[in-house]
């Protein structure tokens, strides 16, 4: 009896392990440092620079700088700054210039009533600070949270400061934005310095997104509504939208504003992005809608595109609608047939939720734009005990599809992909969504995913991936030329050498060339490691 039971078992055995396991993709591979300390901090970013990559970690009081060789991978040293920066200082930004890293933090002179930002250099080769911080900008009053946003040029030989004066009346229909724009070049010097009073109050107004050129001019893409009603569409029974788009135009040269109308009529615009052009010129890209059914402002028609000169005209505008096939790609018969009696409606199949993430302009002129649908479901639990009631509110945080789209250089579609996914987790982002580059040939998407979805049919939905329980590390490769789609398992969180990887984020991966990128997770026993993954 016992022999029969051992021989069911040895015959079982593989069959067992092949469901509990997926074999890895031959397409990637990688490698594990040995472990080091780990250091907790608040805030985590990390560069690289030819075969190294540099962490600098923030929390309360400390300041640790690692450094680390990305070929082998290896820890090379660390530098630990206690009580370095002020009390009080808001980390505004850890940004590259001219091939040179940047710490950016702000602090507040109240006995003077100065918003004050400063800067302090990194030296990637020694990773150390360089020097002392020094005062980079100051204004006189307050700023609104958030304070200073820096923003690099595409070729990060330049860049942005931008802020945003405190209302001066708390009456949105009375007060006017002042938005300061300082720019600088590679070196940090000074271009321009202004700040301009919007030509509209706040209430008619949305400000969508700022640029900087290469050559110091400053762009600004704002929403302006017809009227003091501040909302997209005021019935459901309107088929024109309630706003229009406009293009704020300041050389650096000039002191005047020049404004561009941008006419989106029936198009609803849910969000738009600015960015340099590599062949001059800037793009802007976002989703608009048809303003039709219940909630139209989350939902996604397509993707609206313009390109702009350097004197802020504009060239060319494209549409292009996301198409029923691809919105019932890896979704439910009941979602299909919800679509379905849309279309009959003349609502149209949408996509609901879905953001910019990412969008790329390339030295062709091609452009790759991606979306992730994203939103939260918050729940709200009542329970009675010893005659008294207590509630109890949970969020979860959904992170699901991506939506991929190759647009050509004459601003035709090249292709339009899905990539199926489904992540939910109850702690924001985590090591939810995912991340995207690209080399000559192929775009990745690099993301934790249930291994179930490895070889998902287009007729199913995908398996749920819980945040912090493990997952497989996936890549999926996009041909930048026809749009072929490759899925393949790069490593399993449970099981990496003798250990688990715990604390995994997306934004700890940098690309560290075309072929390579790495990533730090927490291997317990108060160690991290560092891991490089090879494309083959």
């Amino acid at each position: 009896m016992i022999k029969k039971l051992l021989f069911t078992f040895l015959i079982l055995l593989p069959i067992l392990q092949a469901h509990s396991q997926k074999e890895l993709s031959n397409d990637y591979k990688y490698d594990v440092s040995n472990p080091y300390r780990v250091r907790d901090a608040d805030l985590k970013r990390y560069f690289s620079q030819g075969n190294e990559v540099m962490s600098i970690k923030f929390d309360d009081k400390d300041i640790y700088i690692q450094k680390f060789n990305a070929d082998k991978p290896e820890f090379i040293s660390e530098k630990k700054y206690e009580k370095y920066f002020p009390k009080g200082r808001l980390i505004e930004g850890i940004k590259e210039i001219n091939d040179k890293f940047y710490v950016f933090y702000s602090l507040f002179d109240k006995d003077n009533e100065i918003e004050q930002l400063f800067v302090q250099e990194i030296d990637f080769a020694k990773g150390e600070f360089s020097g002392s911080p020094r005062l980079f900008l100051d204004v006189k009053g307050r700023v609104t949270y958030g304070k200073f946003e820096i923003l690099p040029t595409l070729d990060k030989k330049s860049l942005l400061v931008k802020y945003r004066k405190k209302p001066e009346f708390k009456n949105d229909k009375k007060s006017f934005d002042i938005i300061g724009l300082h720019s600088f070049d590679g070196n940090l010097n000074k271009i321009s310095n202004k700040e301009i009073t919007m030509p509209y109050t706040e209430r008619r107004m949305d400000n969508l997104d700022y640029q900087i050129d290469n050559k110091g001019n400053l762009f600004m893409l704002t929403k302006v509504y017809h009227d003091d009603s501040d909302d997209d569409k005021k019935s459901k029974n309107d088929t024109v939208a309630n706003y229009h788009i406009e293009l704020f135009t300041l050389r650096a040269d000039s002191e005047k504003l020049n404004i561009t109308k941008i006419e989106n009529k029936e198009k609803f615009i849910t969000r738009l992005w600015m960015f340099d052009s590599p062949k001059g010129g800037t793009v802007i890209g976002g989703y608009y809608n048809n303003g039709k059914g219940k909630h139209f402002e989350q939902n996604c028609d397509g993707i609206i595109l313009f390109k702009m000169k350097e004197d802020g005209s504009l060239t060319d505008q494209f549409t292009y609608e996301i198409p029923l096939d691809l919105i019932n790609e890896y979704a439910s018969e009941k979602e299909k047939k919800k679509n379905a009696k849309k279309e009959e409606k003349g609502e149209g199949a949408k996509i609901s939720d879905l953001k910019i993430t990412d969008l790329v302009v390339r030295e062709d002129g091609s452009i790759i734009l991606a979306g992730e649908k994203q939103y939260t479901i918050t729940t709200t639990t009542t329970s009675f005990s010893n005659g008294s009631m207590s509630t109890y509110t949970s969020t979860s945080y959904i992170y699901t599809d991506i939506v991929v789209t190759k647009i050509n250089p004459d601003g035709k579609l090249g292709w339009m992909k899905k990539i199926p996914k489904y992540q939910r987790g109850f702690a924001g982002q985590g090591g939810m969504s995912y991340k995207f580059f690209s080399n000559d040939t192929d775009n990745f998407f690099v993301f934790l995913d249930n291994v179930k979805n490895i070889d998902l049919p287009i007729d199913k939905t995908p398996a749920m991936h819980s945040d912090r329980h493990g997952g497989y590390l996936t890549a999926v490769k996009i041909n930048d030329v026809n749009g072929e789609i490759k899925k393949g398992s790069i490593l399993n969180a449970r099981e990496v050498e003798d250990f688990e990887l715990h604390q995994f984020s997306t934004d700890r991966i940098v690309k560290t060339n075309n072929t390579t990128f790495v990533f730090e997770a927490y291997k317990k026993k108060k160690e991290d490691v560092m891991i490089k993954v090879t494309l083959k």
